[in-house]
């Protein structure tokens, strides 16, 4: 295996593990404010990219425009997904295989919708810079890769503000680890849950515009990404937004090397081995009790 090899192959695992790691994030958003294992996270990318896809590309609007609505899809959706499907189970005192049971189902409509209106199609949304490429050590990688690198970054940094700095953030980690102590305090625990949904569906359709360039809009996308970003957040552990980052890139290096020092066709068995491996060792994660603390 030649060094040029080597480093394609690292900056390919770089780049598919931070579009693991954002699914991850939303999902670990998800359940460390609301308890909750949003099965929908992946379609929420899906909104995301097909709203950007009919803003920039169908209708011929400026980009950043459709990067921004496609990234308010998601978030409304997420909202939505509270109030239309998450509320009305609590209601009935559903438990944790019910929210998880109607997320998968929600996935699913999503699925379906998109592949009604769009078909069978794929459709490919540009990306920031192009097809620019830049050259690493006789490698190549797209700027849009770097861009999702720093973005996704960046965003893992504003949450960790915000859920340490901010009242809203403390609150809304206070009514998902005590909700009757944050009943107690005054805390709205069911709109605090509703603006996790929609801050997990915002970290999905930001999610959807970073990754359409880089993979192929399509109906089947939504659940291929969730299962991806599942993975990455329980490697790194479901409380710790920074952990399912990290878990992404662990998920996206393992699969990376195994394509070229083993098979392509093994490259999901080494990765689930490994996530077992870690699972047995640190059921909580890698991140997992500095999330429980506030990490």
């Amino acid at each position: 295996m030649t060094l040029t090899l080597l480093v394609q192959s690292v900056l390919a695992g770089l780049t598919n593990g931070f579009v693991y790691g954002l699914i991850g994030l939303g999902i670990a958003v998800v359940f460390r404010g609301a308890r909750i294992i949003n099965a929908m996270q992946g379609d929420l990318a899906l909104i995301g990219s097909v709203v950007a896809y009919l803003i920039a590309v169908s209708l011929g609007l400026p980009m950043i425009l459709g990067f921004l609505l496609g990234v308010v899809a998601g978030g409304v959706t997420g909202f939505l997904v509270d109030r239309l499907m998450i509320r009305p189970t609590a209601k009935r005192r559903g438990t944790e295989d019910s929210f998880l049971l109607v997320t998968l189902g929600g996935a699913f409509a999503v699925s379906a919708t998109v592949l009604l209106y769009f078909g069978r199609d794929s459709y490919v949304l540009p990306g920031i810079g192009g097809n620019a490429m830049v050259d690493v050590f006789d490698a190549a990688m797209r700027v849009h890769a770097i861009w999702l690198i720093v973005i996704s970054t960046g965003v893992v940094l504003a949450l960790r503000w915000f859920y340490a700095k901010t009242a809203i953030g403390q609150a809304m980690l206070a009514a998902s680890i005590d909700p009757e102590g944050a009943l107690t305090l005054g805390i709205n625990v069911g709109w605090m849950r509703t603006m996790t949904l929609a801050l997990g569906g915002l970290v999905g359709g930001l999610a959807g515009v970073l990754v359409a360039p880089l993979i192929n809009i399509q109906y089947e996308m939504g659940l291929l990404l969730t299962l991806k970003g599942f993975a990455a957040a329980i490697l790194g552990g479901l409380t710790s937004p920074f952990g399912a980052i990290f878990g992404g890139v662990i998920l996206g290096l393992v699969e990376a090397l195994a394509v070229v020092t083993i098979s392509s066709g093994y490259k999901d068995v080494v990765a689930m081995t490994l996530l077992i491996a870690i699972m047995i060792a640190m059921p909580q994660g890698l991140f997992g009790r500095r999330g429980r603390l506030g990490g």
